[in-house]
């Protein structure tokens, strides 16, 4: 069976002195449309994609530096805002706010193709073998990233490049299709996620929680201390600034290479995966989870574990099932059924049966419980 998937493959790029201006000429000139955009349509709510669409070449002959650069990341940046009022409207996120110089830099440019004479242009190319990629406006940049691929294979979609600290990178979306692999075993194991131990499996598999934050943590709060004591938007500011966002991205990066290598050992192993429906933001949001809990539960990367399973177990052929989040998976006994209140405090790690007198750890008596549930779920 063959699928179709968007793929993104992220390289770091090494723009020259020329293309580095070209790069943040971009983030200051989207930033300006969509902030433009946002004005007008917080004066008339009632205007469309279309009606915005059509203010930007009234603003390229008002404001010329629009010219200078890509005309798809200026499109793209209306497509943001309005995806950004649809994901209001249907309660999923905030109102959209106004960009800030400096805050999350990105712009995104379209693939664009046509043919001439029997010749094809297109707007951007990558090019693995000699480590190059092509772009709108700025021309070719050396990449660094996907070392044993030659090639990609798949039809480009768009180009995103962001800033983070002192790095520029680029995310290139492809359409790919993909063979779905056959089931091997159809072999079931339950997951409970949790602070002490990341994940444990309903087959005793235990993955710890590293922690990261505590190696980063000290130097995060230097930081802070020392961008709260500089003055705003100066050359000082903005360098300590790009340190601390440099410390953001290798705490990001690990979690991210922790996550995704408890991923793969699980999937590889099963063809039945069965996990909590968590939810994350009533967790944090609880009166009776003190601070420090919150901010392990922050730290633990509860959603991320569960994104990357449910489209890993997509593109793999896998069965992905979560269990009812008013499940109580921690209360029950996995031998008989009996449920001990006891449990809802989370400093009882050891659970004890007063009916049938089983003694077990709380997590694993947890993942046996998911299994039987999503094993229920999926045979009814």
């Amino acid at each position: 069976m063959i699928m179709k998937i968007h793929r993104a493959y992220q390289f770091r790029l090494y723009p020259t002195k020329e293309q580095e201006v070209i790069i943040r000429k971009t983030f200051r000139c989207t930033r300006f449309v969509y902030n433009y955009c946002l004005d007008l349509k917080k004066k008339n709510n009632y205007l469309t994609k279309f009606d915005l669409m059509k203010e930007l070449p009234k603003l390229k002959k008002e404001y010329p530096f629009l010219k200078e650069i890509d005309s798809c990341s200026l499109q793209n940046a209306i497509t943001d805002l309005m995806v950004g009022f649809r994901l209001f409207e249907k309660g999923h996120g905030g109102y959209p706010k106004f960009k800030k110089k400096g805050v999350k830099e990105s712009f995104r440019t379209s693939f664009i193709t046509s043919s001439y004479k029997g010749t094809i242009y297109e707007n951007i190319k990558l090019d693995l073998k000699r480590r190059i990629i092509e772009l709108p406006k700025i021309k070719e940049i050396k990449i660094r990233g996907y070392r044993n691929l030659d090639k990609i294979s798949g039809r480009i979609l768009n180009a995103t490049i962001r800033e983070v600290g002192t790095r520029f990178y680029v995310s290139v979306c492809v359409e790919e299709e993909i063979k779905l692999p056959e089931r091997k075993n159809n072999q079931a194991v339950g997951i409970d996620i949790g602070v002490k131990n990341l994940v444990v499996t309903s087959n005793k598999e235990y993955y710890g929680n590293p922690r990261y934050l505590e190696k980063y943590e000290k130097k995060i709060k230097r930081f802070q201390q020392e961008l709260s004591r500089k003055i705003k938007g100066s050359k000082n500011y903005i360098k300590c600034k790009k340190k601390l966002e440099e410390v953001y991205r290798k705490l990001k990066n690990a979690r991210k290479k922790t996550v995704e290598e408890i991923v793969a050992k699980i999937i590889a192993l099963h063809d039945i995966i069965i996990a909590e429906n968590l939810q994350v933001k009533k967790m944090l949001e609880h009166k009776n989870n003190h601070k420090h809990l919150r901010k392990e539960i922050t730290n633990a990367t509860f959603s991320e574990i569960i994104r990357v399973l449910k489209y890993k177990c997509n593109w793999l052929n896998k069965i992905f099932i979560q269990v009812n989040p008013y499940y109580a998976s921690s209360q029950i006994c996995s031998g008989c059924g009996n449920k001990e209140s006891i449990m809802k405090d989370i400093r009882v790690r050891e659970y004890k049966c007063s009916k049938c007198g089983l003694e077990i750890e709380r997590d694993y008596n947890a993942s046996l419980n998911i299994l039987k549930e999503g094993l229920r779920c999926y045979n009814n």
